[in-house]
């Protein structure tokens, strides 16, 4: 009986759809006895980067006010090779607003990164300082679990961070997605999307004729055009011209099942050169199992309903709730997400990243700088605990969602 009131809790605290009953009691199938492993796996601090500047650069790093600050940089050390930068600058929005910050890089030679049995070379790269992210998990869950259903593909990575010789804490490497896009799949362009269907930044490849890149970039317009003029199998019909659909769905459930309350406006669109239409590159996944999207739940709820789509912030999501053709495909992609995250492989990645966190908490000089973040000092006692609490959580969700879906058929 406690699994089941712990169960109606969360999905009280975010969703309305009908719980699926057997007598009084909510269904649960049987997925088997997962037990998570949270252990010392042996893993080692993988990657380290360092350069040192003037003191008063240094002092001006740490002023939390927002201003973004380019950084003149004598000497930059990463894992062990000693390169040289043409720019540094601090990076991101919300994050200015904290003690560390993070960073754009662009060296003039490359430097070599390593994640696991993966190594990469970039010449431009982010430093993410996960000065939001609760005990530094989120985006790390986030991304293995999205790259097991072939959402994601950047490579990241932890990294430790010196400047001037003091450590300023754990970050992420993260690769920019543009590179991604344009160098490793030749995309001739390349948007982030902003609020209200915006376009925050838009890039297209140097390889590619400005006039073909113009008329991609056109896609993202007609993609909410045709949101007022269609319904249906039409408007499906149309919104594929423009748009991988599937994908963008399957995005869309993986967003409610974490509940991820932050992603309107994070999210890149690349055009896929081979499709010639748009498909996504997720982005910053810091505010994951959250109890509402930022809008609120009564907000979300006055739109969506019953829909099981998270936010309301975006009308595509919106259409896709509240369009009864585009729904029935959207539960589809919901299914086969769920179909391919087996409680073994939610079991996996959650391991993984404790694992790979260990030995960054398992320094006093990293995990200290802590106290500057959004969820202040954190330990490896509060990093488990948390952890399993949020195992705990997806799991009881993914039994109930898999079973509801199944349900429907």
């Amino acid at each position: 009986m406690r699994v089941i009131l712990k169960l109606k809790f969360v999905l009280a605290a975010f969703c309305s759809i009908p719980l699926i009953a057997s007598g009084s009691d909510i269904f649960l199938p049987d997925t088997g006895n997962v037990v998570l492993n949270l252990t010392d796996k042996g893993n080692t601090i993988e990657n380290s980067i360092s350069f040192s500047i003037s003191e008063t650069d240094y002092a001006n790093l740490k002023v939390k006010d927002g201003v973004k600050i380019a950084i003149e940089d004598s000497k930059t050390i990463i894992n062990g090779d000693t390169l040289l930068s043409e720019e540094i600058n601090t990076r991101g929005g919300s994050t200015l607003l904290f003690r560390r910050k993070s960073y754009s890089f662009t060296l003039t030679s490359e430097a070599s990164f390593r994640h696991g049995k993966k190594k990469e070379h970039f010449r431009k790269f982010y430093a993410l300082s996960l000065s939001m992210d609760k005990n530094y998990c989120s985006n790390r869950l986030a991304f293995e679990l999205m790259e097991k259903v072939s959402l994601f593909s950047l490579f990241y990575s932890f990294s430790e961070l010196h400047i001037n010789g003091k450590s300023e804490g754990i970050c992420m490497v993260i690769e920019r997605p543009e590179d991604w896009a344009m160098k490793k799949i030749n995309s001739p362009l390349i948007i982030r999307r902003g609020y209200n269907h915006s376009i925050d930044k838009m890039e297209s490849g140097k390889i590619h004729e400005k006039p073909e890149s113009v008329s991609y970039s056109k896609y993202f317009n007609l993609i909410y055009k045709s949101l007022k003029k269609y319904q249906g199998e039409e408007l499906y019909k149309t919104l594929s011209q423009w748009i991988d659909l599937e994908n963008y769905m399957k995005w869309l459930a993986f967003n409610f099942l974490v509940r991820n309350g932050d992603y309107t406006d994070e999210v890149f669109l690349y055009i896929d050169p081979k499709a010639e239409k748009f498909k996504i590159i997720p982005w910053d996944y810091d505010d994951l199992f959250l109890p509402a999207p930022h809008e609120g739940t009564n907000e979300s709820r006055k739109v969506l309903g019953d829909k099981m789509i998270f936010s309301s912030e975006d009308q595509l999501d919106i259409k896709i709730a509240t369009d009864p053709y585009l729904y029935q495909i959207y539960l589809t992609q919901m299914k086969e997400l769920l179909e391919q995250l087996q409680p073994e492989t939610l079991k996996e990645v959650f391991e993984n990243s404790y694992a790979e966190l260990y030995p960054y908490y398992s320094d006093y000089e990293i995990i200290s700088m802590s106290q500057y973040d959004s969820h202040k000092e954190t330990n490896i006692s509060r990093l488990e605990n948390d952890m399993r609490s949020l195992f705990d959580q997806l799991i009881l969700m993914y039994r109930y969602y898999l079973n509801y879906l199944r349900t429907l058929n």
